[in-house]
């Protein structure tokens, strides 16, 4: 069996304060020779592992040298089902809408391939050292629902929301002020606060929710 405990020898780069509040050099540690001791997932100790290695001596140690670990990075915004359709042309935002976006969405409204893109969205993100982030995915509530199962597998962070929109898009991905109302709901009771993850209600933007909508979306 495994041991519950085990430690990383590396050069270490964290995040410790908010440059909005306090100077960006005092943000920042950075431990050129560190000690990362990880006890059932989380962070038990971290520090410079001259000063800290005697305290863990009889614990598994993992070394990396010449490489460089940082905490997981955070994104604020991205569009899951979007993914397929990464590197297409750069058009006017509602050419680029009509043109690409608004019909690889439309495949979401199947929830074994929004699973499949889901999956392996999250993977990609993983691979590419973000742990959190705030996903849309797509008007169907199945795709939030199969989102949040890939996530919930993962032990991951995720904040995620069903794409709100009522207005000025394909019928095929509209809904209605009391549908979205209703189908948030439902999701908010299955996924908020499960484990790591949170709900987050997610309107489109301005031109896609009536008035009716937003007034729905105060209602949470």
């Amino acid at each position: 069996m495994s041991s519950p405990i085990k430690g990383f020898r590396a050069s270490f780069l964290d995040a410790i304060a908010d440059p909005f509040y306090v100077p960006e050099s005092d943000c920042i540690r950075y431990f050129p020779d560190g000690l990362l001791v990880i006890e059932h997932g989380k962070v038990k100790a971290l520090g410079n592992y001259e000063q800290i290695h005697a305290q863990y001596a009889d614990i598994p140690i993992t070394h990396y040298p010449d490489r460089l670990i940082v905490s997981g990075f955070i994104d604020t915004h991205i569009h899951f089902p979007q993914m397929e359709m990464i590197g297409s042309y750069g058009e006017q935002l509602l050419e680029w809408l009509s043109t690409y976006t608004f019909p690889t969405e439309q495949k979401f409204a199947d929830r074994n391939y929004a699973l499949e893109i889901a999956s392996l969205f999250l993977d990609e993100l993983l691979r590419n050292g973000t742990t959190t982030a705030l996903v849309f995915t797509a008007v169907f509530p199945q795709s939030t629902d199969a989102f949040f199962e890939a996530a919930y597998c993962r032990n991951l962070r995720m904040i995620a929301g069903k794409v709100m929109m009522d207005r000025n898009a394909p019928e095929f991905l509209r809904d209605t002020a009391t549908s979205s109302y209703l189908e948030t709901k439902q999701l908010i009771e299955k996924w908020h606060k499960r484990d790591r993850l949170l709900y987050a209600v997610t309107p489109r933007f301005a031109i896609t929710s009536t008035q009716s909508s937003y007034q729905m979306q105060v209602n949470f």
